[in-house]
């Protein structure tokens, strides 16, 4: 048994059994969770339960990732939890997430170490909202949408933050500052991390080469891409196109 299975049950406690995080069902976009430090989840909210097509309240709690989701995904996940269970939080994460059967969205999520008393980790917090759902209802995203939907769209071609700007009807450093409060990361950053997202899905649903890849997804060449999908993914394209092919 996790060692720190039983704080994570007393942080439950200290909400009154878990009543206090109902008030996540209200939001039909956003996905809450708590995980142990073993990634088992002893938290999700109605709607992330729903789109992996679980009717019971519980279907997720004492399971990991990887009994539900690819296993690309669930280790791209497992390696943002190691940093945060470590003691890094991770804001604006730009990332896949696979709903029920099979369909592929793009979310934005965050996540935050749970400590105890004395300060140890004792688990994770998690929140994943759907992109677009969050960018059509919320402040400040209301004001990005114009430019999250051109970042969509043309995610391939060459793309300037003073024409993001523009196109959001914005000054360039107050699109710049309005960009890094919503997502807590430039939107040069933002638009790495979408393209090579991107390219993971190319990589294992293509037969394209790596080349032909890199170029449809925005980067100049191979060896752009290269560099920045090992920077971002910790393995090259063609390893983990290897390794995750037909999982």
């Amino acid at each position: 048994m996790n060692p720190n299975s039983s704080s994570v049950s007393e942080f439950f406690e200290q909400l009154g059994h878990g009543g206090g995080l109902r008030l996540f069902d209200a939001f039909s976009d956003t996905r809450f969770f708590i995980k142990d430090t073993c990634g088992v989840y002893k938290h999700a909210s109605r709607v992330m339960h729903l789109a992996h097509g679980i009717a019971d309240p519980s279907g997720v709690v004492g399971r990991t990732d990887y009994d539900f989701i690819p296993a690309y995904l669930a280790d791209q996940y497992t390696r943002d939890d190691r940093q945060v269970l470590a003691g890094t939080e991770i804001w604006g994460r730009v990332e896949m997430v696979i709903r029920h059967p099979a369909c592929p969205d793009w979310y934005v999520t965050s996540k935050t170490p749970l400590r105890d008393k004395s300060g140890r980790i004792i688990g994770l917090a998690g929140v994943s909202r759907d992109l677009q759902q969050a960018a059509k209802i919320a402040t400040p995203f209301v004001q990005l949408t114009p430019a999250l939907d051109h970042i969509r769209d043309h995610f391939a071609s060459s793309m300037e933050v003073d024409t993001l700007a523009q196109i959001s009807g914005m000054s360039e450093r107050s699109f710049q500052r309005h960009f890094k409060k919503a997502f807590h990361l430039t939107p040069t950053a933002y638009i790495r991390q979408f393209r090579i997202g991107k390219a993971c899905q190319l990589l294992l649903e293509a037969d394209a080469t790596i080349t032909t890849i890199a170029l449809e997804t925005g980067f100049s060449d191979h060896s752009h891409l290269v560099r920045e999908f090992t920077r971002s993914m910790k393995t090259t394209p063609g390893a983990y196109r290897e390794r995750y092919r037909g999982t």
